[in-house]
């Protein structure tokens, strides 16, 4: 099956991923995203692509799942994080997990990309591209991203293969690698 991460120019496309605790699942799946996700929606977030994280070249806990979500602006993602409807829920929220990252707003550009869904891929983090191959993406960090963690950095797509089972397998200083499938 294929599905479409749809992109555009005008928009922040943010990377987040994370791992929540078993014993929340119910709560973050049946109750959280419930009750949060058409606040987001009043703000303009839109998910582009949600996926499982396969592996991770980062220590410490692994996540298990992640998602591309657009927003029109850092002022929008900005505002709903200063909404008193989610401040009162944040805590629980960040409680629920064993690892969460998020905040993380990548340049975009017009394109609509068909990613198969029975395929692997590989995200790279890195200030330069570590594999010689094209990938189908290769944005930067944008200068108003919420996190910094990645400033100069770029956020690389491409689909999964032996060169990118080598990376993940001995991965540089100051590169991530994620091995993710698409919902």
């Amino acid at each position: 099956m294929t599905t479409e991460l749809n992109l555009s120019a005008d928009r922040r496309l943010e990377w987040a991923v994370g791992k929540v605790k078993d014993d929340k699942m119910a709560w973050m799946y049946g109750e959280y995203f419930a009750e949060m996700g058409p606040v987001m929606a009043e703000y303009g977030a839109e998910q582009a692509a949600g996926f499982t994280v396969v592996d991770a070249s980062i220590n410490g806990v692994k996540p298990v799942s992640g998602a591309f979500t657009t927003w029109p602006s850092a002022k929008a993602r900005i505002g709903f994080h200063e909404d008193p409807r989610f401040l009162k829920v944040q805590p629980a929220r960040d409680a629920a997990f064993d690892m969460f990252s998020d905040g993380h707003a990548i340049e975009t550009m017009n394109e609509v990309i068909a990613l198969n869904t029975d395929s692997d891929y590989a995200v790279i983090i890195a200030e330069s591209n570590p594999l010689v191959s094209d990938p189908i993406f290769d944005l930067p960090l944008q200068a108003d991203s919420p996190q910094k963690t990645y400033a100069g950095k770029s956020f690389s797509l491409r689909p999964w293969n032996e060169a990118a089972e080598g990376l993940l397998s001995d991965t540089p200083e100051g590169v991530e690698v994620y091995r993710i499938r698409f919902n």
